[in-house]
């Protein structure tokens, strides 16, 4: 039996009381769900390469030292 079709059957055999605190549960996980999503915003390509375009070093060789300081 799936997990689905299990939470059904628990479900069906509950009482009112017992439906109550569960639905309370689930608001409760939702609310955790949506307070704790991270906002996406996404920048498009041509914003990214008018900002890095004036940095003065190569990144990639920047990343490459870091990466050779930490071995």
């Amino acid at each position: 039996m799936k997990l689905k079709e299990k939470i059904h059957h628990a479900m069906n055999t509950m009482k009112s009381e017992e439906l109550r605190l569960l639905y309370e549960q689930i608001q409760l996980l939702q609310h955790m769900k949506q307070a704790y999503q991270p906002r996406k915003t996404r920048i498009p390509i041509e914003d990214i390469l008018q900002m890095t375009s004036s940095s003065p070093g190569c990144w990639s060789e920047t990343v490459k030292e870091e990466r050779t300081e930490r071995i």
